[in-house]
Parts: structure tokens; C-alpha cells; sequence
């Protein structure tokens, strides 16, 4: 049976909050697919828009990829339906992205799914409804296996704290692409939490930055100041 997909709406980097929660509205969808180049390098949803932006006051100039997840759970358009659902509950997520290639070709909500009314006798569609209302996800990236160097990368210290000068990287889920690395150069909160302002050393461009599980602060070494 074909899956029930959508064409999926999509962003660049570079859009603004305030722009991307515009056109949310207007194609009345609770997700973006954030593209460069052709290439998909994030999703964002309402919920960021509400967690990662305005609860922390990251501006509404600021760049959509401040607050998108990177490192998307994707799946070929040709999958079936047994594999679109496994890959959902697997991840415990609501939207996965369709790819042709290295092309975006639609994205499957879980809403779609419940539509259907041949899919939504399905066991497993059922158990992703109650996993989204016990416990509402961002859209995560690819599982780390436990144990494994990215796990305890992700550990180390996560999003946590950090001062201006300390150094951010965002681990990618695929061998063939490298990790991203920015400087920190402000923290908007006195306890030293997020969102951050960072310079990334790929662009040399400066965004607000919410780190997501996938993100792992370095602190620069400090000498303390004589008084």
C-alpha cells in the first residue's frame, strides 16, 4: 500500500524565526524542513519554535537554524508502511522526511497515518499515539547505542552550562560528514544557560544557538585573575 505522504514545506538556515513561524501559519503544517543547497539539514516544529525560542527568548530575528534539530531520521519514499511505522516508534517521533537520493521527496506525519483507514488498525500506530501523549518529543536525530564513543560523547557534558569563549559541537549521525564547531561569544543567561551566541567556523556566520542532545560544550582552560 503507498504511504500517505506530504509535500513538505521547507526553509533555509537563514530564516528568521518570526519568518519561519509566518509561514507555518500559512501553510498551516507544525513543521519545517529546513534545506541548504538541496541538502536536508534540519527540521524545526512548532514545539521548538515555543521551547527553544520563545521560552528562552532567542530574538525573532534570529536564524531558524538556532533552534532546528539536526541529524534527521529519514527514510527512503519507497518504504513501506511496516518500515515507516517501526522507524516512527523506533525514534518516537511524529514526521519523517522521504528522501529520493539525496532529495527531499514528502514527509510522513503520524497524522497521516491516523487518516488512513487501513493504517490506523495497525498495533503499532496505536502505541506511537500514546508514547506522543505521555511523553511529547522534539523531532530527535538517529538513536546513539548505548555505550558506544558518540554516547558518551553526548554525555560529556551535553547542554549544559558554558561562558563566552568555550567552544560547541554538534556531533552529525553520518561518517561522510564532519562535525560542526562554533565559538560561544555571548550567554544570554547569568547561570551561564542557553540560548548561545556562536560563530560558526564553517560559514563564519553568527546565530542563537538552543543545543539539542546531539550538541557537547568544551570549556576553554581559564587562569584565575589575581584580585
Amino acid at each position: 500500500m503507498t504511504i500517505p505522504y506530504q509535500v513538505p514545506v521547507t526553509v533555509s538556515p537563514e530564516t528568521t524565526l518570526a519568518e519561519t513561524a509566518e509561514l507555518m501559519d500559512r501553510a498551516g503544517v507544525g513543521s519545517l524542513l529546513v534545506v541548504d543547497g538541496g541538502r536536508l539539514v534540519g527540521i524545526v516544529t512548532d514545539r521548538d519554535l515555543a521551547l527553544r525560542a520563545v521560552a528562552r527568548r532567542v530574538p525573532h530575528d534570529g536564524r531558524v537554524d538556532a533552534v532546528m534539530t539536526s541529524g534527521v531520521v529519514t527514510a527512503a519514499v519507497t518504504a513501506g508502511r511496516d518500515e515507516v511505522v517501526r522507524t516512527l516508534q523506533e525514534h518516537t517521533i511524529r514526521r519523517l522526511p522521504l528522501m529520493d537520493g539525496d532529495r527531499v521527496a514528502g514527509i510522513v506525519t503520524l497524522d497521516d497515518l491516523l487518516a488512513d483507514a487501513d493504517l490506523a488498525d495497525l498495533p503499532g500506530v496505536a502505541a506511537l499515539v500514546g508514547a506522543e501523549m505521555r511523553h511529547p518529543h522534539h523531532e530527535a536525530g538517529p538513536l546513539v547505542p548505548t555505550g558506544s564513543a558518540r554516547a558518551a560523547k553526548a554525555r560529556r557534558p551535553g547542554p549544559g552550562k558554558a561562558w563566552a569563549g568555550d567552544r560547541i559541537v554538534v556531533h552529525r549521525h553520518t561518517l561522510d560528514e564532519p562535525d560542526r564547531v562554533g565559538e560561544i561569544l555571548e550567554v544570554r543567561s547569568s547561570a551561564g544557560g542557553p540560548p548561545f551566541r556562536v560563530r560558526w567556523s564553517d560559514t563564519g556566520q553568527v546565530s542563537f544557538f538552543y543545543p539539542g542532545p546531539d550538541a557537547e560544550i568544551r570549556h576553554v582552560a581559564r587562569v584565575a585573575r589575581p584580585h
